[in-house]
């Protein structure tokens, strides 16, 4: 029986080309704090054209720019205050070895804190281990630009990567990639710095009472601040047994605290269930909560203007269709019933001699509808061109189904569904290891050793992917992966009808006869199997 393999390869050209080019450039990035236009040189036109502000803004997201609210996160900066201090929810990424999980597990539990702490009304902080706790070279799951050394490896590389030393207070753990917003954090420090330490709030955050048992500490002004610490664990099972039983209740204060308007907060607290999840998603869509850091923004820029997919439609801003094929180590458990469901539909009953242990790559393909077809006034059908971008852990055998398709027009284009002008575009890197812990969920098979810089790479790459599905005009996937969910998460916008009364005058609430509109909507995506009715965000 065929099956999902791949081959371990060098690191692509394309990408060493823009490591080298991070390497040259870090006498410029190494001082990151500084104005983001102080890191290239005047004369440089490539790396001015290339690596403007606005661009690494462009790549600082999941979302287009348009879609934030600037001054959500401008006006918390300015009002935040230690006074405002007093409740806190500390998440500790670390804790319960969530760290060791993928990109899409990761942020999608960092979605559930922001949730979660919102809704008990307190200040939402980050809680990374010291650096020299963390069980990560280099201090972080996501791996080390090379803005995160001291300067002194910059002039006179030291002879060993062991001996490379990360500064003193560059962010590390899930903050390495992720930075917290001062909306959701409100510029709040670690509480009782003096008096609890990493392990101490580990030790809280792990406890089986840890979401329902508060502690009170005082800060060495003699403030007493009322803290709860939990790591994925244990907050991802509050938020399932609130949300089974109903007990999320909407409310203006929740709103506001996920950074509404007071219109937008009393129309959050109307709503319920599904419909309330959604809005919430997409306040915090709008007060941009999911920000890169701006390493990894720009790392990610330079990769993704290293893609043939850019050269096609970046200078041009065309939209593009993305598709998300999930396989690896997915296939052995979550995906196995799905797969056997597929192929007994198509005719085959032996449930250990299937043609392939995965879904074909043309069954995603049939999202793309022949019912979406025009005829000319001739009566000839119009083609539809689709630039499409194709993520997946398995490269190698998802291009030789697609070179064994049908109706191929040229290496990269097919006519599918008479009228689909379909055009495949795929992430230049074609190494083996596409999980951010190596070739699957555990670290590598067959026991590559790995580093902080190689990490750094897959991390790059899987970023590089993520920004390009989630900003896509269609997306097809599934609900089955993390990305497939997290995707959803990222795609859901507000979506606030203006009314207008008997006067002319605009307003927002019930249509004619009471009936509520939508207030929320999520950008075209398909579901090419398995369950079509998403989860909760974050789940």
């Amino acid at each position: 029986m065929p099956s999902s393999t791949q081959q371990r390869h060098s690191i692509p050209k394309a990408y060493a080309a823009t490591l080298l080019l991070g390497v040259a450039m870090s006498p410029f990035i190494i001082n990151l704090q500084g104005s983001l236009s102080s890191f290239y040189p005047s004369s440089s036109f490539f790396l001015r054209r290339s690596l403007s502000f606005n661009d690494i803004e462009k790549y600082s997201t999941l979302q287009d720019v348009n879609d934030i609210d600037p001054s959500i996160e401008s006006r918390a900066k300015a009002e935040a205050s230690d006074d405002k201090c007093s409740n806190m929810f500390l998440y500790l990424p670390d804790a319960q070895h969530f760290s060791e999980h993928g990109h899409g597990s990761q942020i999608n539990t960092y979605i559930v804190s922001v949730l979660i702490g919102t809704y008990l009304n307190r200040k939402v902080l980050l809680v990374e281990p010291p650096n020299d706790m963390s069980t990560y070279a280099g201090a972080s799951q996501f791996g080390c630009p090379v803005d995160a050394f001291e300067e002194i490896h910059m002039k006179s590389p030291a002879s060993s990567s062991n001996s490379w030393q990360i500064k003193e207070n560059f962010p590390g753990g899930l903050s390495r990639l992720i930075d917290h917003p001062t909306w959701l954090s409100g510029g709040c420090p670690i509480p009782c710095a003096d008096t609890y330490s990493y392990d101490d709030w580990v030790k809280i955050a792990t406890a089986p009472t840890a979401m329902s048992t508060p502690i009170s500490c005082k800060e060495s002004n003699g403030r007493t601040v009322n803290v709860i610490a939990t790591g994925g664990g244990e907050m991802r099972k509050y938020f399932r047994s609130k949300a089974r039983s109903n007990h999320f209740i909407a409310n203006e204060r929740w709103g506001t605290k996920l950074g509404a308007t007071l219109t937008e907060a009393r129309i959050f607290s109307t709503l319920s269930n599904n419909a309330m999840f959604d809005y919430a998603v997409g306040l915090m869509i709008k007060a941009g909560f999911l920000r890169l850091q701006p390493w990894i923004a720009r790392d990610v820029e330079m990769f993704i203007k290293s893609f043939d997919l850019f050269q096609k439609i970046g200078t041009k801003n065309q939209v593009y269709d993305s598709i998300h094929v999930r396989r690896g180590d997915k296939l052995i458990m979550e995906a196995r019933d799905e797969v056997v469901k597929y192929w007994i539909s198509q005719g085959h009953s032996d449930e250990e001699n299937l043609p392939t242990n995965y879904i074909p790559f043309a069954h995603y393909l049939s999202q793309f509808r022949k019912e979406e077809c025009l005829v000319n006034q001739l009566g000839e059908v119009i083609r539809i061109p689709r630039v499409v971008y194709v993520a997946t852990d398995d490269p190698v055998v998802v291009k030789e189904e697609i070179a064994n398709l049908p109706n191929r027009i040229d290496d990269r284009t097919v006519l599918w569904n008479d009228c689909h002008e379909l055009s495949f575009y795929f992430n230049p890197t074609d190494e083996s290891a596409f999980h951010l812990n190596g070739d699957g969920e555990t670290g590598f098979s067959d026991g590559t050793e790995d580093t902080c810089f190689n990490r750094y790479h897959r991390n790059i790459a899987s970023i590089a992917d993520m920004v390009i599905l989630a900003k896509s005009r269609t997306f097809v996937g599934e609900f089955n992966s993390n990305w497939g969910r997290l995707m959803r998460t990222m795609r859901v916008r507000l979506d606030l009808p203006t009314l207008q009364d008997d006067g002319g005058n605009s307003y927002v609430g019930k249509k004619a006869g009471g009936v509520l509109p939508k207030y929320s909507k999520t950008l075209d995506m398909r579901i090419a199997w398995g369950p079509r009715t998403p989860r909760l965000p974050g789940q």
